[in-house]
Formats: structure tokens, sequence, C-alpha cells
């Protein structure tokens, strides 16, 4: 069964969101990248602002990381598993891939109901935390621009407006 689906993956010429999902999205400058990895979330862009992932106030959070890895225990490959730590706790959940738009390059996503460890920590940490899954539990569409992965809400139509959508920023881990 392995050795079939890799086959598959491999006779591809473009890998896209498909049966084989590991899931690797054709860049503009045509070099795959892939959703799989340790990110590191770097910005929050809310609507027509840019913020750090706890606001510019908040100085003593550590790294809010997202590592997404194939799930070992589904035989669906859309079924991915998602894992990080967040300002306090770690956290996880399951993160489906639904669709892939080529013309926008967003593609659509479900993301479980995540679940964490329950340390408790400093109240800005844990606002800043309780912020971030509950925005990330919201989020639906996901891209990959200039290497950096964005989760959330992106606006597409072309009309001026000052809301250009909602989404994190994060940037692979080295």
């Amino acid at each position: 069964m392995i050795y079939k689906a890799l086959l598959i993956c491999l006779l591809m010429p473009i890998l896209r969101i498909d049966s084989c999902t590991k899931v690797e999205i054709q860049a503009e400058d045509k070099s795959s990248i892939q959703i799989l990895g340790k990110w590191v979330l770097k910005n929050r862009f809310l609507g027509d602002a840019i913020d750090t992932p706890c606001g510019y106030a908040v100085t003593n959070a550590r790294d809010i990381t997202l590592e997404i890895a194939d799930n070992t225990e589904s035989s669906d490959a859309k079924l991915l598993r998602m894992t990080g730590n967040s300002t306090v706790n770690m956290y996880f959940g399951d993160l489906t891939i639904t669709g892939f738009d080529e013309k926008t390059g967003i593609g659509t996503m479900k993301i479980s109901t995540l679940g964490s460890t329950k340390m408790a920590g400093p109240p800005e940490l844990m606002e800043c935390e309780t912020n971030y899954f509950n925005m990330l539990n919201e989020f639906a569409e996901f891209r990959i621009q200039e290497g950096q992965l964005q989760l959330g809400r992106f606006k597409k139509d072309t009309t001026p407006s000052r809301d250009g959508g909602t989404y994190f920023i994060y940037e692979k881990a080295k």
C-alpha cells in the first residue's frame, strides 16, 4: 500500500492537493513548497494592520510554533496532524485539507477542535494564548507566499477596502 502511494507521488509531474497530499503547492517560481514542517508565528495581519503574535505590549512571550505532519493514525492522506507550542501550553489537533484553488493560490482547510496542556501563566500570556487558539479554530484558509505559511481568512475581491483579511504569518523554523 505504501509503495503504491509512493509510486503515484513519484509519477506526478507537479504535485497538487490530491489523493496523495503530502500537500505540496506549486509556487509562482515553479518550486515546490510544502505545508508540512515546523513553523514559527511571526505576525498577525488584522484587517489593515500587522501586529506581533501577542501585541507589541507583550515582550515576554516565547515563540508560538506550529508543526504540521502526516497523521499516521489515519489512512486519509488529506488529514494532517498539528502540534505546537503556544505562549504557555503545548497544543494539538487535526487539520484536514479540503481544497485548493490554483487561480488564487488559496487552499481551504478545517481544523479540528484543539486540545492543549493546562498550565497557567502570567495573565498577558494566557490572554494571548486564548486569542491564538480562538483565531486558529476560526481559520479555514491557507496559502504559501514568499516562503511564508499564512493561515486565516483572506481578502479575495479587488474592491478597495480597509479589510484585507485576518491571518497568521508563519516562517519555517530553523
